[in-house]
């Protein structure tokens, strides 16, 4: 053998053995950290839908068409890890409730028999919760047993929304089952709003018996207000009572019923109640029924969504509202911020900032001192954020609660 193919052979196995090394050396870092390789995964297709939406007219919609289609690639889990990357790339993404619907609903299609399953694995404190309320409507989508009985409902949903082996919700977990509990009720009953709000009745009843149906009322007359897929739209087809027909709808509830009712019904008074004289006159219709407050609080929270969580909109919408709702306003709103998304503590601050400027701080802050141990578990990430976010001496007393 030469000289020349003797160094030849040993190059060949020089090389051989270095790129068995580097493939090895890979085959550890993939396996050892293996979220890192997913990240970057994830990362691609987050940066792939920024650039697909980027020439949209509004983003958001664009966002809500796309991510659900990687859920035939990814996991529900990553999914919603997508879409938290997007939304670190683009602030008008933070309302992502829409999505959330679809994406669990897509997880839930593949197992329906697993929904329980999908609810304890929804994302906290994300896309308004709006997770929870996918898994429970896609349960029953497509199958409905109008003339069914509370007997036969019990045994699956009874204390559906209380903690159980793989879900420790929190307080805001539970509110968003118990008004999705609405949103099923109507589904099960072929939207039957009737026999819906006395199966609310039958099932909103937690443990410790706190009374959870006012919440389950609103879901079931909010899917008659506001459908989101075609299928929604055919099950409450017939069903919707006109602007004028509001007043004269509402009038066969009582109570809470009927509170739930014409909150829920303010699509049909939009350009009203997004000025605050009108949201007023809305809300005064209740003050004979005893519900004027409940209707303030709610419409309070949807108006930060309808303003795109635009925090000067906001503080210009609650700082012109009548003197004796001002401080309720702002702390709703400041509260949809975090219900929203954890990571909005700043802008929930900010809100509460506007309160102080307009001399109704203190009520925006005792509001989240109360939603800091009811969104978020005390002691967690998102506590410690929202605590340590706060100005003195409200951080503190949020400690405090420890």
């Amino acid at each position: 053998m030469s000289k020349n193919t003797s160094k030849l052979n040993k190059k060949k196995i020089f090389l051989v053995l270095l790129v068995a090394f580097v493939l090895l050396e890979a085959g550890i870092f993939i396996s050892s950290d293996s979220r890192f390789f997913q990240g970057s995964t994830l990362t691609s297709y987050a940066g792939q839908i920024l650039e697909k939406c980027s020439g949209e007219g509004y983003r958001p919609s664009c966002y809500d068409r796309e991510i659900p289609k990687l859920m035939d690639a990814i996991s529900m889990e990553e999914t919603f890890r997508v879409t938290k990357l997007i939304q670190e790339r683009d602030s008008e993404y933070w309302y992502c409730h829409v999505l959330a619907h679809d994406v669990s609903g897509l997880e839930t299609a593949k197992d329906p028999d697993n929904w329980k399953d999908v609810v304890a694995r929804c994302p906290n404190s994300m896309c308004s919760n709006g997770c929870l309320h996918g898994a429970f409507q896609e349960r029953f989508r497509a199958e409905s047993i109008p003339d069914a009985e509370i007997s036969e409902l019990k045994p699956e949903l009874e204390g559906i929304c209380e903690s159980r082996v793989g879900w420790n919700p929190t307080g805001l977990d539970r509110g968003t089952c118990y008004h999705a509990l609405g949103h099923l009720m109507m589904y099960i009953t072929d939207a039957n709003i009737q026999k819906s709000v006395g199966f609310c009745k039958e099932l909103a009843i937690q443990r410790n018996g706190t009374d959870s149906s006012p919440l389950c009322f609103d879901g079931a007359f909010m899917q008659i207000f506001q459908p989101l897929e075609p299928e929604d739209f055919a099950l409450v087809e017939g069903k919707q009572p006109t602007k004028e027909e509001l007043v004269s709808f509402c009038n066969e509830f009582s109570g809470a019923e009927k509170g739930s009712c014409w909150g829920e019904g303010w699509p049909l008074f939009y350009e009203e109640i997004i000025n605050p004289e009108g949201l007023v006159k809305f809300c005064s219709v209740m003050e004979p029924y005893g519900q004027e407050d409940r209707c303030y609080n709610a419409l309070f929270y949807i108006i930060p969504v309808q303003f795109n969580l635009d925090e000067e909109r906001i503080k210009n919408f609650c700082s012109s509202v009548i003197a004796e709702r001002k401080g309720r306003c702002f702390a709703m709103a400041s509260v949809r911020m975090i219900e929203t998304d954890a990571l909005l503590v700043d802008k929930s601050i900010g809100v509460c900032a506007g309160a102080e400027a307009a001399g109704v701080g203190e009520v925006c802050y005792e509001e989240l001192l109360l939603y800091s141990t009811f969104n978020f578990h005390a002691g967690s990430e998102n506590f410690f954020r929202l605590c340590n976010a706060l100005p003195e001496p409200w951080n503190l007393k949020c400690l405090e609660q420890i």
